[in-house]
């Protein structure tokens, strides 16, 4: 089946289901119907895309403030320690790792 043989099968299906929608101009309420669907969709896309904002600002949260310690260490002089390092680092706030991947998203639309 090609796609397009696909598209007019779902198209005619779509025109020939019984859900009132074509009644014939006849007013229902299926486009009351339609409308809570489409804030219902609305709604759950919200929660997802919120939820992966969350999930994504914990990574960042949880790798930087793990790794970046370690990446200084290797970059700085000898003879400081790791100690020393981590004793200076200021670690990264959960908010502030939710900011920094906003900014990531909205410059690089990921």
């Amino acid at each position: 089946m090609t796609i397009t043989t696909a598209l007019v099968q779902n198209i005619t299906e779509l025109f020939n289901n019984n859900n009132g929608l074509m009644n014939g101009g006849k007013m229902n309420n299926s486009n009351a119907t339609f409308s809570q669907n489409k804030n219902k969709n609305f709604l759950v896309m919200l929660l997802v895309t919120l939820l992966f904002l969350l999930l994504k600002g914990l990574i960042v949260y949880l790798t930087f403030n793990f790794m970046a310690p370690k990446l200084i260490h290797s970059l700085v002089k000898p003879n400081d320690s790791i100690e020393h390092i981590e004793a200076n680092f200021k670690q990264l706030s959960y908010t502030d790792s939710i900011l920094f991947v906003i900014l990531f998203n909205t410059l690089f639309s990921f």
